[in-house]
């Protein structure tokens, strides 16, 4: 006679698996269509060296060594091109996916467990996370992990134990984030021996699902002992590693931290609030379930484990959130950090479509309940699909992309070119598009070498950089911790002339002509900007020109009186005066560090500009044309004197020879 249970039992396995494939289409979909950026090219870099090598470089890092060398095993297996290296995180986030199934379907039952796996496999955040050679979704699933295996500690069986010791420490070596974890295990299993008591305040009889303290603790200690050879390093990595800490009022700061979790950061908060309140009320709907669930009779064999999930799910979720808001860690910088909690969201979020307890004790009824919970469900997903498009299609939200910036100066690139880049880490990212030191490759060079940058040490770097070659291409990332003074960048715009920047995703690529700037004007103006702007003169490098070369120009301005607006300074490159410019280079004095607003009446300021000439520029006679607009309102400033031309200057012809 057929099993009549065996569809009902079957059922939920099938979806399960669909929901499976579903999570590994969105993880390995487009997983290689964007480059690497800066910390996964340092993941690149460290899995290729050996063991002493990366726990060297991990103890001078912020990181602790355990997701890298995982990685290196994975590299000897897989190669190290972008779909090979991120499969790793994209693997993580598959069997995240079904841990989710697995912890709500014994925790809250099957339903439970499918939408809960659900949510996990369409969320934006662990998609972002899983699409990335860093150790962040890997951190996700093994926090899972561990929660399911603390759960399982009471069943006697040394297997667990060791699973969930082995397993809990792996997840320190992973990242110290996961602190926040054990944190949150260790208040839950606290608050499960409290929940546990009697009337009398004695603890109760010991049930077959319960977690005793003994071997909790035991486990504990064994996790210290595993830990305690790199907790002096973590101790002091964590204590002196520079960060940037934001302090948010609590309401901007609580709906930031709810779109993290639910929707990622590929969507901003002011285009995620349907969702957030679909995700409030689903949150209010698992909430009631798992007060539900804490009310189960004391008598009952099954409170134990359901208590305990309950304290897991609770602390899962707030600890991190609250830690993060605590420490002033949500910042764009430091969310990923929240990841450890996303797992405990979708379980939550499971809880409530799936929550037949609560739903039967509805004053209102069963069904209306289910069917507000269905459409704050199908609210939560729309969000969420907003937010997979522009993980996936929109360039906005797109990784810092250093092989656009390394095709860009294939393109561009001659003998005589140099390329810096101004944060650790970056070289190795961008190496591996550029191939520097082979045969046409410009060289590169990492610059600072050392935290803190050494002043006299890096302007000697620079001054020799610039002595040797004609262009030079800055990379310009993180300068908040890399260079905070923005040394190179000063001095390069003292010492150089600024023909531009452009920007490819936060990485900003700036041009400079190496030469050395006039100290005196070499052609008297006197032409004046608006009422107060004077033009001493000018010095225009007489240097052949050819297209791809920088003409370079230095200004010495004065002023009048304390000028209130920020003015940026334009030069043009003219076929016909009357047409569109054929080149030109924008930007406030000093490339952007002698602000007009600073100005001292009397005082004379120079001001170096380069402006670089389009490969394709045909061989003949131009005119350079300069002048001043305002930086918020785009007005330009008129010009009077010898020249003045309206609102431009006339500084005279040049002649562009052949390639």
């Amino acid at each position: 006679m057929p099993d009549a249970r065996r569809p009902a039992s079957v059922l939920p396995r099938l979806l399960g698996l669909v929901i499976l494939l579903l999570a590994a289409g969105l993880r390995f979909y487009r997983l290689d269509y964007q480059s690497y950026w800066n910390d996964e090219g340092n993941s690149r870099v460290l899995a290729a060296q050996d063991v002493p090598a990366i726990l060297r470089n991990a103890a001078a890092d912020i990181h602790p060594p355990g997701y890298y060398l995982l990685l290196k095993a994975w590299r000897a297996l897989a190669g190290e091109s972008e779909f090979a290296l991120r499969g790793l995180s994209a693997l993580a986030g598959v069997v995240l996916v079904a841990l989710l199934f697995r912890l709500g379907r014994e925790w809250f039952g099957p339903g439970a467990g499918l939408a809960a796996a659900a949510f996990g496999a369409v969320n934006p955040f662990l998609i972002y996370y899983a699409q990335e050679a860093r150790m962040y979704a890997l951190l996700a699933t093994v926090g899972a992990a561990s929660f399911w295996l603390a759960g399982r500690l009471s069943r006697g069986s040394w297997k667990w134990a060791l699973g969930y010791v082995s397993v809990t420490a792996l997840g320190l070596y992973v990242h110290y984030a996961f602190g926040f974890v054990v944190v949150a295990q260790n208040l839950a299993v606290l608050g499960h021996w409290l929940g546990q008591r009697g009337a009398k305040g004695r603890l109760a009889a010991r049930q077959p699902n319960d977690l005793w303290p003994l071997p909790w603790l035991a486990g504990q200690l064994l996790l210290l002992i595993l830990f305690a050879p790199w907790l002096p390093t973590a101790y002091r990595q964590l204590t002196g590693w520079p960060a940037a800490r934001e302090f948010h009022p609590f309401g901007e700061a609580f709906l930031d931290l709810a779109r993290y979790l639910a929707f990622g950061r590929t969507l901003p908060t002011s285009e995620a609030l349907w969702g957030l309140a679909a995700v409030g009320g689903l949150a209010a709907v698992g909430a009631w379930r798992l007060a539900a669930e804490a009310r189960m009779e004391p008598g009952s064999s099954r409170r134990p484990a359901r208590l305990f999930a309950v304290w897991s799910l609770s602390l899962w979720l707030l600890v991190p959130a609250g830690l993060t808001l605590a420490f002033g860690l949500l910042t764009e910088a430091f969310s990923k950090f929240l990841l450890v909690a996303v797992p405990a969201l979708a379980l939550l979020l499971g809880a409530a479509l799936a929550g037949q307890p609560a739903l039967q004790r509805s004053p209102i009824g069963r069904w209306p309940v289910a069917l507000a919970a269905g459409g704050l469900g199908l609210g939560l997903l729309w969000v969420t699909g907003l937010s997979l498009y522009n993980l996936y299609f929109n360039p906005a939200y797109f990784r810092d992309d250093y092989r656009g910036i390394a095709r860009y100066l294939e393109a561009l690139g001659r003998p005589g070119d140099a390329v810096i880049t101004n944060a650790p880490n970056q070289a190795e990212a961008f190496d591996y598009y550029l191939r520097a030191g082979q045969p046409g490759r410009p060289p590169l060079f990492p610059l600072p070498d050392s935290r803190p940058l050494d002043p006299a040490r890096t302007a000697a770097q620079l001054a020799d950089i610039t002595g040797h070659y004609e262009r030079i291409f800055v990379l310009y990332w993180g300068d908040a911790q890399a260079d905070p003074e923005r040394f190179i960048e000063s001095w390069l715009n003292a010492n150089t002339f600024t023909a531009g920047d452009q920007w490819f995703g936060q990485v900003r690529l700036a041009t400079y002509a190496a030469a050395r700037p006039a100290a005196e004007p070499a052609a008297l103006s006197g032409a004046r900007f608006g009422p107060a702007i004077r033009l001493d003169g000018y010095t225009l490098r007489a240097a052949g020109r050819r297209p791809g070369d920088i003409v370079q120009i230095t200004f010495f301005w004065r002023t009048e009186a304390a000028l209130a607006a920020r003015y940026k300074v334009f030069v043009h490159l003219y076929g016909d005066v009357n047409a569109p410019p054929l080149a030109q280079q924008d930007g406030e004095p000093g490339g952007g560090l002698t602000l007009t607003t600073t100005w001292a009446p009397g005082q004379r300021y120079a001001d170096n500009h380069g402006l670089l000439l389009p490969a394709e520029l045909p061989p003949g006679e131009y005119r350079l044309m300069a002048g001043l607009y305002d930086l918020v309102t785009g007005e330009r400033l008129p010009a009077a004197g010898p020249g003045a031309a309206g609102d431009r200057l006339d500084l005279g012809p040049i002649v562009v020879g052949p390639p």
